[in-house]
């Protein structure tokens, strides 16, 4: 399967919509990913690097695990963008443009809570682990 170019995509898990909250706070602490996002205009930046590496940035900003560490919830970073981490898309057989996200360390994007605004945990399973649709937005 070929590579994503890098450019703008919404990303779904069966129809739900991810992304951040419609509505932060105010403040420069990272910010939650939700599974069912209240956004209805949530559009990533994808940023292609070799061998199906990628950063993935929320509403401009880029995503790691909270406090950078191996599982727990995805976050996108307003400050210390350098600590964003550059996740593995690979690809699930039989679905165009479907992949499972998995950090260097192993760990990979997991909805817990399918049907509900809930937020995307990062945790340490790859089989199994939930699958993301990528849908190119045309500017």
């Amino acid at each position: 399967m070929a590579q994503l170019e890098s450019g703008l995509y919404t990303i779904q898990n069966g129809g739900a919509r991810i992304g951040r909250a419609r509505h932060e706070a105010l403040d420069l602490s990272p910010k939650t990913v939700f599974a069912h996002t209240d956004d209805q205009d949530a559009v990533w930046v994808v940023e292609a690097h070799p061998d199906n590496h990628y950063r993935l940035y929320a509403k401009g900003a880029p995503t790691a695990v909270a406090g950078l560490g191996p599982a727990g919830p995805l976050v996108s970073l307003l400050l210390d963008q350098g600590d964003a981490t550059e996740w593995e898309l690979i690809p699930v057989d039989g679905l165009p443009a479907t992949y499972r996200i998995k950090s260097p360390q192993g760990s990979s994007w997991t909805v817990l809570e399918p049907g509900r605004q809930s937020p995307i945990e990062v945790l340490p399973v790859l089989d199994g682990s939930t699958a993301f649709a990528f849908e190119k937005v045309d500017v």
